[in-house]
C-alpha cells in the first residue's frame, strides 16, 4: 500500500459527470452499478465536507439545439438517437440528487470531454491553493481520463477513486485502472482515500 497523505487545505474532490441522464438512465454503469457508484461518491463526499476539502462539481450541459453537441469521431455512424441528452435546464442534466451541491459550492459547466477546456476551473484552483485533484465520475474513459491527463499535464498531483468512477464496460474501466492510470496517479479505493486524507 503506498504512503499516501492527501492534504485537505491543498486538495480538491471533483465530482464528475454524475447527472441524471448519465448514471440514472438504461446506460451500463459497471463494474459496481449506480446505486453502489453514488453511495461511494457520497461516503467521500461526506468525508471532503467533514474535513474542509474545497468539493468542485462539474456538469456536461448542451443546448437544447445541440450545437455544442461533440461530432462522432472520424470515420464512426452518427450517433443514436436516445442517448444522454443533458440539456440545459432539464432534470436530466442536474447531478444526481444524493450528490447535488450545496449553495455555494462550485459547479463547473463543461462542453468538452476535459473540464479543463472550455472552462474556468483553473481559475477556482489556483485561487483555492489546491495542487491535488481527487478525481471521481463517468466515464472512466471519458471525463476521468481526460480530466487526469489534462491536470498532469499542468502539474497537478492526482488521486483517482477507483471505485468512484465508472464506465461502460468492466474492460476499459479495469484496464484504466490497473495499467493506464497508475503511471499518472495514485489509484486507490474509497476507504483508502479516506483514511489517507489527514493534515
Amino acid at each position: 500500500m503506498a504512503d499516501v497523505t492527501i492534504n485537505p487545505k491543498t486538495s480538491a474532490l471533483l465530482l464528475q459527470d454524475l447527472q441524471n441522464d448519465i448514471i440514472k438512465s438504461n446506460r451500463p454503469v459497471v463494474p459496481m452499478g449506480s446505486a453502489q457508484l453514488i453511495a461511494n461518491c457520497r461516503k467521500l463526499l461526506d468525508k471532503a465536507r467533514q474535513v474542509g476539502m474545497p468539493v468542485i462539481y462539474v456538469q456536461v450541459i448542451r443546448r437544447r439545439d445541440l450545437k455544442d453537441a461533440p461530432r462522432p469521431p472520424l470515420g464512426a455512424p452518427a450517433a443514436p438517437a436516445g442517448g444522454p441528452a443533458l440539456i440545459e435546464g432539464t432534470e436530466g442534466a442536474k447531478v444526481v440528487s444524493e450528490l447535488a451541491p450545496r449553495p455555494g459550492d462550485v459547479v463547473i459547466i463543461k462542453h468538452t470531454t476535459s473540464p479543463f477546456h472550455t472552462t474556468d476551473i483553473g481559475v477556482y484552483l489556483r485561487r483555492f491553493g489546491v495542487s491535488t485533484l481527487v478525481l471521481t465520475g463517468y466515464s472512466t474513459t471519458g471525463v476521468v481520463e481526460g480530466s487526469l491527463r489534462d491536470a498532469r499535464d499542468q502539474d497537478y498531483d492526482c488521486v483517482v477513486v477507483r471505485d468512484c468512477c465508472a464506465a461502460g464496460m468492466a474492460q476499459e474501466h479495469d484496464t484504466c485502472m490497473d495499467i493506464v492510470f497508475p503511471r499518472m496517479a495514485w489509484v486507490a479505493g474509497v476507504d483508502e482515500v479516506i483514511g489517507a486524507i489527514r493534515t
